[in-house]
Parts: structure tokens; sequence; C-alpha cells
């Protein structure tokens, strides 16, 4: 079954906010991995699951994909950015 690029965004849409979360879960392989590396991590099924759609959101609607985590992994590049000038 299909699902929609909106219904994926909607699963997966409490976990946008969270850079580390999204980060992860560009770092996994396949959407079975971003869940495992998730969960690991988190040790929370909600958001494992929804780090599982993201992933899928990746693999499905690439475009759609990127489009919706520029802001995030913009906003965590540029906190790095800044903790390194701080040190």
């Amino acid at each position: 079954m299909n699902r929609s690029a909106q219904e994926i965004k909607a699963r997966c849409s409490c976990i946008l906010g969270d850079g580390r979360i999204v980060s992860i879960v560009g770092a996994s392989s396949s959407p079975t991995a971003a869940y495992e590396m998730v969960f690991s991590e988190t040790k929370d099924v909600p958001i494992a699951k929804a780090g599982r759609w993201l992933a899928v959101l990746r693999r499905d609607y690439p475009g759609e994909y990127h489009e919706l985590i520029q802001p995030t992994l913009s906003h965590v590049d540029h906190d790095k950015a800044q903790i390194e000038e701080e040190m």
C-alpha cells in the first residue's frame, strides 16, 4: 500500500523539530534501520515509529523529504557552529 506524502508527513510530524532525531534518521540506511537507531537512542516507541515514517518519506518522496527537513538541519548546523565558536 502506497501512502501519500501528506499522510507520511503527518505520521512523522512530532519529530520534525528535533534536529538530533532527524539527523539519526538521515544517517540510517532504511526505515527499519531508522526505527532501530532512534529507539536505541531514545527508548521511545512513538518517537522511533515517527523516525521510521520520516525514513519512508525519504525513500518514497525524496524531494518532499528534503524540503521538510532542510529548516531543521540548517538549525542544527547553525547551533553546532555556534557551540564550536564559543569553545
